[in-house]
């Protein structure tokens, strides 16, 4: 077959997030999109949160490429099958839920491409275009004889300087007042400089992402992208994991920014050590960088030991009072349901916020169930203590497991409380009080976005409580041999997914173990 014309299309989560009130390209599916331009074929992009993908441009089309998280993903099934029913086109799908459970996708698309996708797709691709055997193609995986098939991995590319075509993306265009007051939607640009991270923390993707390890980008392509995004608006976020790991190379970054003058409204990710650089963080506030996303992850020394973020509560305070100093608007993330977690610990947590004055903060329940390759493809939570109801309740907000100190449905209902404390009006004009009235425009509007996010999660809780029913103790402590049973008769809420994986690699399935005999928790096993 002579491909020609491809549909590149990401569909969103079912349920609202903290970014469904954002006009955000995701960078991963315009930048395949802008990689197969280039190549030249003709593309069009759809991002559902722009404009739904249209089916008179599927009908016409070669070749469709779905990109998908979790929580997506049963959407893009219902397209899929669709797709694959009244058209029989190819269908190739990417993305973290795609790398981490292909056998799933299988189902209902033709191949996988896993962690980067930048030289998979122009590969498979032209063996598609050649007749040329897909089992020649590196990264990818494919249904052959009733089997999955995994090829060779293929390391991510050392560079990446292609400058991400916006205008590919079907409907997007800059966004007047006006249309931010109908769509009740505001933009944000996307710009990358790095992939990967240099850290392993335990319930991180990044790692299997991105395995060929952190890479900078070229400087001078970071810029062209810069100039060309600046057409679309002024906020940007630059999704670098850590977009200071390699000070010397930031600053350089910085610099050319600043000699640009692109009067950027700017957010990066960084780790708590970019606190301990003065001339970086004024470099960062002189190229425009207003707010820094951390994640602290937890207030309980024993978590992040266990998270394995190579950071401690003190070293956390002092990267908050500097970033203060400079006048930074801080977000900082927690991720909390760990074993060595309790109720009182996101309380602990909701209390560090008011605290240390954070702009924001996300409380997230750990989703723990990707089998890991760095952890000998185990789960940082054991997958008999998974619960999996839909894959429209994997957005991160919806708790997934059965946390040992505490139960389900409690922390649950901590985890709707804690926005609304972070949140509270009271927040909003203490903000103004203090003369931030940027801080309490973000609390503010995170405020109306929660309360429609929370909607959802309160559904969630009776769910959890039935669940739960007889498996805690007076103190809501899991009691694991109960629930093991439970699970030997019946299991059906269990995630199974891990498994499937696990046969396709070769390694044996996890199988329900004594309660003495442990082998995968949410804490390594020095914390045991």
């Amino acid at each position: 077959m002579r491909i020609k014309k491809v549909t590149c299309i990401q569909l969103s989560g079912e349920y609202p997030d903290f970014c469904y009130r954002l006009v955000m390209p995701d960078y991963g599916m315009p930048f395949i999109g802008t990689v197969l331009s280039e190549a030249g074929y003709d593309v069009a992009v759809y991002m559902e949160h722009v404009k739904p993908p249209e089916w008179a441009r599927i009908a016409e089309s070669d070749l469709i490429c779905f990109s998908t998280l979790s929580a997506g993903v049963d959407k893009t099934r219902r397209l899929a099958r669709r797709i694959r029913q009244h058209l029989g086109i190819p269908i190739v799908i990417g993305g973290t839920h795609a790398s981490y459970f292909p056998e799933s996708c299988l189902e209902f698309a033709d191949y996988v491409v896993f962690g980067e996708g930048d030289e998979a797709i122009l590969d498979l691709i032209d063996a598609l275009s050649t007749d040329r055997p897909v089992a020649t193609v590196p990264g990818i995986a494919y249904f052959d004889e009733g089997s999955t098939r995994r090829t060779a991995p293929r390391p991510g590319p050392a560079r990446f300087d292609t400058v991400p075509n916006f205008s590919l993306i079907e409907g997007y265009r800059r966004l007047s007042a006006l249309d931010m007051i109908r769509q009740r939607k505001v933009p944000l640009l996307t710009v990358q400089s790095s992939r990967g991270c240099q850290f392993k923390c335990t319930f991180c993707i990044v790692n299997t992402m991105f395995e060929a390890g952190y890479r900078k980008r070229d400087i001078e392509s970071v810029i062209r992208d810069l100039r060309d995004k600046r057409q679309y608006g002024r906020e940007l976020l630059f999704v670098d994991n850590d977009f200071a790991a390699i000070r010397p190379y930031t600053k350089k970054l910085l610099r050319r920014m600043i000699e640009e003058d692109f009067d950027f409204d700017i957010l990066v990710l960084t780790r708590i050590e970019v606190a301990r650089d003065d001339e970086l963080l004024d470099l960062m506030r002189r190229a425009g960088i207003t707010q820094i996303y951390q994640g602290y992850e937890s207030v309980q020394p024993e978590t992040l030991v266990g998270y394995d973020k190579k950071q401690t509560l003190d070293k956390i305070v002092a990267a908050i009072d500097k970033l203060h100093q400079f006048g930074f608007r801080i977000s900082g993330s927690f991720v909390v349901g760990a074993d060595t977690d309790t109720l009182q610990t996101i309380d602990r947590s909701v209390q560090f916020v008011l605290d240390h004055d954070l702009t924001i903060a996300y409380f997230f329940p750990i989703w723990g169930h990707y089998p890991e390759q760095i952890r000998g493809y185990q789960a940082i939570v054991p997958w008999y203590r998974s619960i999996f109801r839909e894959w429209k309740y994997c957005d991160g907000n919806f708790v997934t497991h059965f946390p040992l100190h505490m139960r389900p449905s409690q922390l649950q209902r901590a985890l709707i409380d804690a926005p609304r404390r972070v949140f509270a009006p009271a927040r909003v004009l203490d903000a103004l009080r203090r003369g931030k009235p940027q801080d309490a425009k973000e609390k503010l509007t995170h405020r109306y976005m929660w309360w429609t996010i929370a909607k959802g999660l309160h559904e969630h809780i009776p769910y959890l409580e039935q669940l739960e029913d007889g498996l805690y103790d007076e103190s809501d402590t899991l009691l694991e041999s109960r629930l093991i049973d439970r699970v030997r008769a019946d299991g059906s809420w269990t995630f199974k997914e891990g498994n499937r994986a696990l046969e396709t690699i070769g390694v044996s399935p996890l199988e329900l173990p004594l309660v003495s005999e442990n082998n995968i928790t949410c804490v390594p096993p020095r914390m045991m």
